[in-house]
């Protein structure tokens, strides 16, 4: 019995050891493993907040919900908004020295779909309001309008001298004084012009009339692809959080481009619906910011070939927000879009859809066709009620005004 003791003591001190260098160094390793992807999406930019508030009963799932005949011609992966996934979200973060995200242009579609035929349109009407009119060249683009906030960027940026100005040229930060907007007039209509050849190219590319992305642009940034204000909309046409997830939403030929850019290519091949919603937020996030050309060390503080490569970005933030006008119509009337709205209704419902948001929009309709039984625009618009609502049917005329 002395004898086994000994060797018994040492047979345990030997377990012990065991344990100690093979078990810890694994739960380590596990821990790491689960920690990893945390860290990972931590690595990146936080995604950008919605400006717009929702109804949290209206949400890119909830409109999602359609009938099975509407489901079927949902990008694959993307028609059960109720499936969770068991997949761990893998992110990926482009390295500093890595151009693939800073100069990132999506690839034109092979076959182009417009807008009319996600409605299906039965014919496009001759005499259209002159900004759904396709123009026959670059030229027919040309504008020569006095922008006072374009003016107070250029004027800020040094792009422009109004130092022989009230306040040098500045009524704020933000808007130029009269004085200043006249300095600098011949720059702010070199700028406006200065996009038109992608503008039109873009729309020829992706079957978005030019002269509406072009008037959305002037409205939205006066042409200045940046941040105004605050860090919520960014780029030429000012996207924000709701926008960027009707873009991933809807098309899923663009977010197969982008989506492996920001995350692993594995978590992207669940599809838009199909990765946790940490990961879609990382996604919106990167978008908003991809088309926000502020560039401090820039000539002019744009990054020029950053905003150009945002036009097509816009076009298809236009057609998406077409795809989910015709799924809210789908969805409230249970036809098909172009049956029970006109073409320029249509481009008028996606207008307001692309400044209040689906909620807003969704409940515009619903309310119009339950209690109206038609949805024209004069009876859609008078359901703009709320007050995140009010400003759709100011931003339509805008739009369509001459």
């Amino acid at each position: 019995m002395r004898f086994f003791k000994p060797v018994f003591a040492a047979v345990f001190v030997g377990v012990i050891l065991f344990l100690v260098s093979n078990i810890i160094p694994l739960k380590n390793q596990l821990d790491q493993i689960q920690k990893s992807p945390t860290s990972a999406i931590a690595d990146l930019p936080l995604p950008l907040l919605r400006k717009t508030e929702q109804p949290p009963s209206i949400n890119s799932a909830s409109l999602m919900n359609a009938e099975s005949n509407i489901a079927n011609q949902l990008p694959q992966n993307q028609t059960n908004p109720t499936f969770t996934p068991t997949a761990t979200l893998v992110a990926f973060t482009p390295t500093p020295t890595s151009s693939s995200f800073e100069e990132f242009e999506p690839r034109p579609p092979a076959d182009i779909v417009t807008c009319a035929e996600i409605w299906s349109v039965p014919e496009i009407p001759l005499n259209l309001p002159l900004v759904l009119e396709y123009p026959r060249s670059v030229e027919e683009l040309y504008t020569e309008y006095n922008y006072y906030y374009l003016a107070a960027m250029l004027i800020q940026n040094k792009v422009v001298d109004a130092s022989q100005c009230p306040y040098n040229g500045l009524q704020s930060a933000t808007t130029a004084n009269q004085c200043g907007v006249e300095v600098a007039r011949p720059v702010i209509i070199e700028w406006q012009n200065q996009y038109d050849s992608k503008i039109f190219e873009t729309g020829v590319n992706y079957g978005v009339p030019a002269r509406l992305l072009k008037k959305i642009f002037a409205i939205e940034s006066q042409f200045w692809p940046a941040i105004y204000i605050d860090i919520l909309e960014s780029g030429f046409g000012q996207l924000n959080d709701t926008g960027a997830d009707a873009l991933l939403l809807y098309s899923p030929y663009f977010y197969a481009q982008f989506c492996p850019l920001i995350l692993h290519p594995r978590t992207c091949e669940q599809g838009y619906l199909g990765i946790p919603e940490s990961g879609r937020a990382l996604l919106r996030g990167a978008l908003v910011r991809q088309v926000n050309a502020t560039c401090a060390d820039c000539p002019q503080g744009v990054n020029r070939q950053r905003a150009l490569s945002s036009i097509p970005i816009f076009a298809e933030v236009v057609k998406a927000n077409c795809s989910q006008i015709n799924q809210i119509v789908r969805n409230t009337t249970s036809k098909k879009s172009g049956e029970v709205a006109s073409y320029v209704d249509l481009w008028k419902f996606t207008m307001a859809n692309y400044n209040a948001g689906p909620g807003c929009t969704a409940r515009a309709i619903e309310s119009a066709w339950k209690e109206e039984g038609e949805l024209t625009w004069n009876i859609v618009s008078s359901y703009f009620t709320s007050k995140e609502c009010q400003s759709a049917p100011f931003y339509v005329s805008d739009i369509f005004k001459d």
